[in-house]
């Protein structure tokens, strides 16, 4: 029995031979040449990581790393400035593409969505406070708790008059030009 060369079996299998062919040309059995294949496959990255561009790509393995948005992408662009670093970060979060990308990523490796929150279940449910309190934020920026809420109140028109007359009555100035009314 030879030893499968990779890129041989690859070569072989893209030129339209079976795997049954294979494993003879190899001396081995078609299972074998199965398991290989599967093997091979697991270390091709995904499409739709494929389809991002070169720095997207680099950005993508930085937070996989475990690096925050400002180093990845300090690490995946020109970018010197911290500023400048979290603003693309946040902006490629945003981005529908990176976090499909990100996702597919982690089930190839055996790290699907529902595995990422047992874990985080458990850091949550961890006897350290500091961990928990680790696990409660991240859970607060999966979830987007962190972020700015706008609340639409609408008011009376009672309760506008009653606020005019009250803001009037104790001298506070009123600059009715920039304020909105949704009617």
């Amino acid at each position: 029995m030879k030893k499968i060369n990779d890129t041989e079996l690859i070569q072989m299998i893209e030129s339209g031979k079976s795997q049954k062919e294979c494993a003879e040309h190899f001396g081995t059995s078609p299972s074998a040449i199965n398991q290989r294949l599967k093997k091979l496959d697991s270390f091709n990255l995904p499409e739709s990581f494929n389809k991002l561009t070169k720095p997207r790509k680099s950005f993508v393995l930085a937070k996989l790393e475990g690096k925050n948005n400002a180093e990845a992408a300090k690490e995946s662009y020109n970018v010197t400035s911290n500023d400048s670093a979290k603003n693309i970060g946040s902006r490629l979060m945003k981005e529908p593409e990176v976090n499909i990308a990100m996702r597919d990523i982690m089930a190839q490796e055996g790290i699907p969505k529902r595995r990422r929150v047992q874990r985080l279940r458990d850091l949550i449910e961890a006897p350290d406070l500091g961990i928990v309190a680790k696990g409660l934020d991240m859970a607060s920026k999966l979830t987007g708790d962190y972020a700015p809420q706008q609340v639409d109140i609408l008011l009376s028109d009672e309760m506008i008059v009653h606020w005019i007359d009250t803001m009037i009555s104790t001298n506070q100035v009123i600059d009715i030009s920039q304020s909105e009314t949704n009617r």
